[in-house]
């Protein structure tokens, strides 16, 4: 107490444990500066995590990796601001997300409590296009393509984050001129289809995105919402006559663990010295992925610089022959690979939290590697995740019993609690190796394995 005023304890939390991030999984590392002001506005000061009623102590509280971006505070209830500045851990200058007071207020009554952060990312223009989503070195008249609305945060180390779709408002994309060209559609907040025209008089295609975003204040650690916008310029090739007679050039990186029924990751690089036209992927000669869309299967994506990525699933623990078609006007490269596909993945903990989600019977066992790559501090656990899909926390009674071996199948121990009165499965002692964790369902249900490093 101080005084006759009894002080509340309560947690301050921005990553770890049960939540969603507030920034894209490309951020660099980084920890929060909190400001803590009462229901008067006034500044709260700490002596250490403890309110400081004199006002000598520190003002700002942090949370980083080395604190697992939580503290525990003693404040006198009542109602409290927590206005936050997220900040890289290698130079503490580059402004990542802001989290404004106003969507970080909380009354605090008693003990227990969580405040978590919200915050936003910080978009940075001089690190943001809007720009071919795939490889163009020439525009003529009459092309038609999509380009590709990339924003990003302030660089650190020469690398940018994403900035996330819902930290910035609905885009809208407008021409230089009306000669320019056609906007195809109305465009969304990752790009726009566009028809390249021009005149002998306006040789230029010309296109802005223009939409609100979170835009640092300069010289402060402070963000507003506000407007913003992004250009594109590339010449048009109006009066030309060309043949197209050289054949894409393409490659298909070699493809990692494939597992039934789990993504694995397919790309590589197709440009072409006039434009790039059709990408598309055959598992044993049956189509799965495309870049056109009335192909009706998964999507292949492209950027400006010639790269390709998509996603396949395989059903089958086999052998798989793919092969990849890249065509340009007619003039067509293959690339061919076998791959050998496995069953369930290993759950490997990384510093990023990740989960995974399986769909099990009820009495029906499974059992699952899991991989701890080194002696860090960290998370792992099993929960229902109820019709959660991402970023989960457990939701509802617990059905389900799990064990835990290491690869000497010895037994490694999983503790029980409850989040939200939801109960789980979890353990924060596993040095490195492999471990192997039989869950039993209890009814038809999901289950999520999740869990990260620090």
């Amino acid at each position: 107490m101080i005084g006759s005023t009894p002080l509340v304890k309560f947690d301050l939390a921005a990553l770890g444990d049960f939540q969603a991030l507030g920034l894209t999984s490309d951020a660099p590392a980084r920890h929060f500066n909190v400001q803590v002001r009462d229901s008067k506005s006034q500044l709260i000061a700490f002596n250490g995590t403890t309110f400081d009623p004199t006002g000598t102590g520190a003002k700002t509280l942090t949370l980083n990796s080395a604190n697992a971006f939580r503290r525990t505070l003693l404040l006198p209830a009542g109602t409290y601001t927590f206005e936050n500045a997220v900040k890289d851990d290698a130079t503490d200058s580059t402004l990542l997300a802001y989290g404004p007071a106003s969507e970080n207020s909380a009354a605090i009554s008693g003990d227990g409590a969580v405040v978590r952060l919200k915050y936003h990312a910080v978009f940075d223009k001089a690190s943001s296009t809007l720009d071919f989503s795939t490889n163009m070195a020439r525009l003529f008249t009459n092309s038609t393509f999509n380009l590709s609305l990339s924003l990003k945060t302030s660089p650190v180390s020469g690398t940018s984050a994403t900035v996330p779709t819902t930290d910035i408002g609905a885009v809208t994309y407008t021409l230089g001129n009306a000669t320019d060209g056609v906007l195809n559609n109305a465009g969304s907040k990752i790009g726009v289809n566009v028809t390249a025209r021009g005149t002998d008089t306006d040789s230029t295609l010309n296109v802005t995105a223009s939409f609100d975003a979170w835009i640092r204040n300069a010289g402060t650690d402070t963000a507003t919402y506000g407007p913003t916008s992004v250009d594109f310029a590339k010449a048009i090739e109006t009066n030309a006559m060309v043949a197209d007679t050289v054949s894409p050039a393409l490659t298909f990186s070699p493809v990692g663990a494939a597992y039934v029924n789990s993504g694995a990751t397919l790309s590589g690089t197709a440009t072409d010295d006039v434009q790039m036209g059709e990408i598309r992927v055959y598992d044993d000669a049956k189509l799965v992925a495309s870049n056109v869309a009335a192909d009706g299967v998964t999507a292949i994506t492209t950027n400006a610089n010639g790269n390709w990525g998509t996603r396949w699933t395989p059903a089958t623990q086999t052998s798989h022959d793919l092969t990849v078609v890249a065509d340009s006007s007619g003039n067509e490269t293959r690339a061919v690979q076998t791959v050998s596909v496995d069953s369930t993945p290993p759950f490997t903990l990384t510093s990023a939290t990740g989960e995974v989600h399986f769909n099990l019977t009820n009495g029906v066992l499974r059992t699952f590697k899991v991989i701890v790559p080194n002696n860090s501090s960290l998370f792992f656990a099993l929960f229902n995740p109820g019709g959660c899909t991402s970023a989960c926390s457990p939701q509802g009674p617990k059905q389900f019993t799990s064990t835990m071996v290491n690869a000497q199948g010895q037994s490694v121990a999983l503790q029980f609690t409850t989040y939200n009165g939801n109960g789980y499965d979890y353990t924060s002692t596993m040095p490195a190796g492999e471990y192997f964790v039989t869950v039993t369902p209890t009814a038809d249900t999901t289950v999520s394995l999740y869990g990260y490093i620090r």
